[in-house]
This record gives C-alpha cells, sequence and structure tokens, in this order.
C-alpha cells in the first residue's frame, strides 16, 4: 500500500513539473523579466548541444548537424501560451565560416503588447581561451550548439519568413 501511495505521488509530481516550466516561463515574460525568460533557453538549449552525427561518405566523415536542435529549440518556444511566433534563420545565406551561428526570434506577449527577441546561438567552438589579449589554443575544437546572446530585432520573424518564401 505505502508504495502505491509514493508511485501515485511520484506520478502526480512528475506532470506538475511540465506544468510549472510553462508557468515559471510566462510569468517570466509578463513581469517582463528578460533575464530570466534568457536563462531558461539558456537551460533548454543544452539539452540539444550535441546535434546529430551523420556519416557523409568518404573524403567528408562524420558531419554534425544541429537543425534538429534549432527545430526543436524554436517548436519548444511556439508552444509557450505567451508565445506568439517564433521562428529561425534556416533559409537565410551565411558566410561558410567556422564557428557558424544561428538566430531563433519570438514575438512574446508583454502586458498585451508584442515584443520580438531573438537568441543568438554558436554552432562549434575553436577551443581558444583569452588571457589578457593572449589567445592560445588549448581545447579541442567542438562541434556544439551553443547559446550566446538576446537581442531586440523587430520584424526578424517577417523578414525570415520571406526569405524562405523566396519573396526576396
Amino acid at each position: 500500500m505505502k508504495s502505491y501511495w509514493f508511485l501515485l505521488f511520484f506520478l502526480a509530481s512528475g506532470t506538475s513539473a511540465l506544468a510549472q516550466d510553462n508557468n515559471h516561463f510566462c510569468k517570466a515574460v509578463e513581469k517582463g523579466n528578460f533575464n530570466k525568460v534568457e536563462r531558461l533557453i539558456k537551460k533548454e538549449s543544452r539539452k540539444v548541444k550535441k546535434g546529430i552525427s551523420f556519416y557523409n561518405g568518404p573524403g567528408s566523415g562524420m558531419l554534425v548537424s544541429h537543425v534538429t536542435g534549432l527545430d526543436s529549440l524554436t517548436s519548444w518556444l511556439a508552444e509557450k501560451p505567451c508565445v506568439e511566433d517564433a521562428f529561425w534563420d534556416k533559409c537565410q545565406v551565411k558566410i561558410s565560416i567556422y564557428p557558424g551561428w544561428s538566430v531563433i526570434g519570438a514575438k512574446f506577449i508583454v502586458n498585451g503588447k508584442i515584443q520580438e527577441k531573438c537568441f543568438h546561438f554558436q554552432e562549434g567552438t575553436t577551443g581558444t581561451i583569452n588571457i589578457f589579449g593572449w589567445r592560445p589554443h588549448v581545447l579541442r575544437t567542438r562541434n556544439l550548439l551553443i547559446y550566446k546572446r538576446m537581442y531586440d530585432c523587430p520584424g526578424f520573424i517577417i523578414r525570415q519568413r520571406e526569405v524562405c518564401s523566396g519573396n526576396r
């Protein structure tokens, strides 16, 4: 009987944790506390930081793709009740340098007004550290998805949808 109550309590606490995630996120948005929103985005991005590895044939070897991670972060943002829309720059033409970058944009509903924020992600690390201007290469290069910063970007989602539809 005790194990039954423990199991029931355990299952009930797990489902309320999912509801609390939406609750904390949307409360932070309603209060305009985007520092907390940034921490929650950073926490969620750590779950998909490794990407998906696949073999691209002889000569190229193993490659890492972060497309699914960025898609899952965008859909995680879009399913929040306080987010009107979310999109990332998947169709944007970028220069082919390492490390690459991607940006996810989201329209937040703050006190009845729409506020658009962008989240900048770096795709890969170079392994250099900065010691008072001296930048030695001390760590190995890794292909990870790393959250960098958040900034205001009005019109980002509309521009990216135009690029993907080919109207630009």
